[in-house]
């Protein structure tokens, strides 16, 4: 899953860099106006609306919440599995808060484009305003990385909780940017979901830091995800 999850994250990082590249490129049209009448027709203009669909950010919106349903469909199946409905809730979060974070950006952008105008700022100095702070599309990368990992674990711990005499193993990649907490549960094993609350319950849902990349995996998921991989891998596919 953490493979995937750094695809969805990176499509979407690529999909608002895009995005952005088409608001610079439209900036020095805007700057060449008079300044009252270029603030005038940018007051004017639906930003959002138009960040969102002209510029692709809806679609963009689209897959990544394909990105966030496919960490539901478990395989195999837990003997027991968290009601439809509570999947579904979490999933509806998830979706508004990344489509909450467009709204903001977007006026965030329009603030920034309306300030450099009046400040009759080069094309190559809006898109160095615009390349700071959250606006960065590795910030964007970051945000949707750590939301998307932060609702695998959710799912799992669902899952988990349904199935708590089943085994369980902290997944993700052990490397020179693992923490210490994650090798020490990584080096744990498997346990049941009774034995890592036991231990470990104020991670097991928010992870060990801010930009985790592990997660509670059953033990046999983690198996035949791993053998698929592998398979997939020796065929020449990418997985």
């Amino acid at each position: 899953m953490p493979d995937l999850t750094d695809k969805a994250a990176q499509a979407y990082s690529s999909a608002y860099q895009s995005a952005i590249d088409m608001v610079v490129s439209r900036y020095p049209a805007l700057a060449r106006l008079p300044s009252n009448e270029a603030a005038a027709l940018l007051s004017d203009i639906d930003f959002e609306a138009l960040f969102r669909g002209g510029y692709g950010m809806d679609a963009a919106l689209e897959k990544l919440s394909v990105s966030f349903a496919t960490q539901v469909i478990v395989v195999p199946p837990p003997p027991v599995t968290p009601s439809a409905e509570t999947l579904a809730t979490v999933l509806k979060f998830e979706v508004e808060t990344a489509s909450k974070q467009i709204s903001q950006t977007a006026a965030e952008i329009k603030k920034i484009m309306m300030q450099s105008v009046l400040g009759h700022q080069s094309e190559a100095e809006f898109a160095a305003a615009l390349n700071t702070g959250t606006l960065r599309p590795d910030q964007i990368n970051s945000y949707v990385n750590q939301n998307l990992r932060s609702f695998h674990r959710t799912v799992e711990s669902q899952m988990a909780e349904a199935n708590p005499q089943e085994l369980y193993i902290w997944d993700g990649p052990l490397d020179d940017r693992t923490s210490d907490e994650c090798a020490q549960m990584i080096a744990e094993g498997a346990l049941t979901y009774d034995e890592w609350t036991a231990n470990y319950s104020a991670y097991l849902n928010s992870g060990t830091h801010y930009g985790c990349r592990h997660t509670l995996q059953a033990f046999v998921q983690a198996v035949q995800l791993e053998n698929t991989k592998k398979a997939r891998e020796a065929e020449g596919v990418d997985y």
